[in-house]
């Protein structure tokens, strides 16, 4: 029998996710028997209306929610399996985050917003200070600004640092919630492009969620949630520009409501 070797093990797998918040006496089921699989070097897209559950989804790939059902996989480690304290030491080494209000710490420059995760798992050293000053903030054009406090920043600015954050540690996984949310069209689009271009280049693996057309065509792959469940996917080659992906996305969750969701 043929031994799994690390490099077989996909990035991330989603095993018929079930999620449940209660309101008062009322259950709300944000997520509804999800599957998936996010392979090594993918860029994935996960559409979807507010209160689609994108949000809920990618909480709890990152292990910051727990599901009620349902397996999420982490470079062929169960999530579930984990304390709290465990998982917040895997999170650091295998997961990186991007949300839409950036999160970084007011207080701490640039460069330290950066390297907060490899600080917090006690592999900082002198040495990853100079090759994320020099290779990574060079890289996003940043070394300049690497001193300089969030409120100093644009907001372009502030989400690259964000993405810097994200990838210090050399993550499987990069998680991303509405990453242009805050940011005008055009700084935006260079937020897509970076991550396209780090998916591209250093074959990192990126599932963004989002309700926009416009960065959803920067993936590959787009899957499309509707009321907690995964209605279709397709690619974006059937798709190659955000007009024709927003008209392919619409009827697919038109479709939905007669049950005839297009293939």
């Amino acid at each position: 029998m043929s031994q799994t070797t690390l490099s077989d093990v996909v990035p991330l797998r989603v095993e018929t996710l079930t999620k449940i918040f209660r309101q008062g006496n009322t259950a709300v089921e944000a997520l509804r028997n999800v599957s998936l699989t996010i392979h090594h070097g993918e860029f994935v897209a996960v559409m979807g209306a507010s209160g689609s559950g994108k949000s809920t989804l990618l909480h709890v790939l990152a292990g910051l929610t727990r599901p009620n059902a349902g397996r999420v996989i982490v470079d062929g480690q169960d999530l579930a399996t984990m304390s709290d304290y465990q998982l917040t030491c895997f999170r650091r080494r295998h997961i990186g985050l991007v949300f839409q209000a950036f999160n970084l710490i007011p207080t701490l420059t640039a460069l330290d917003n950066v390297l907060l995760p490899i600080l917090a798992d006690g592999r900082l050293s002198s040495a990853h200070r100079e090759n994320v000053l020099h290779g990574l903030l060079t890289r996003l054009g940043l070394e300049e600004r690497s001193r300089h406090l969030p409120d100093a920043l644009s907001g372009g600015e502030q989400q690259r640092i964000a993405i810097a954050r994200s990838i210090v540690g050399d993550p499987s996984i990069i998680l991303a919630d509405e990453p242009t949310g805050s940011l005008d069209s055009v700084t935006g689009q260079s937020i897509c492009r970076l991550l396209r271009e780090l998916c591209n280049e250093q074959r990192r693996t990126i599932v963004v969620v989002t309700h926009e057309p416009a960065v959803a065509v920067w993936a590959e792959r787009i899957i499309v949630l509707k009321d907690g469940q995964v209605l279709s996917e397709f690619r974006t080659s059937e798709c190659p520009d955000a007009h024709l992906l927003a008209a392919h996305y619409q009827d697919i969750v038109t479709a939905a409501s007669t049950n005839e969701v297009p293939a």
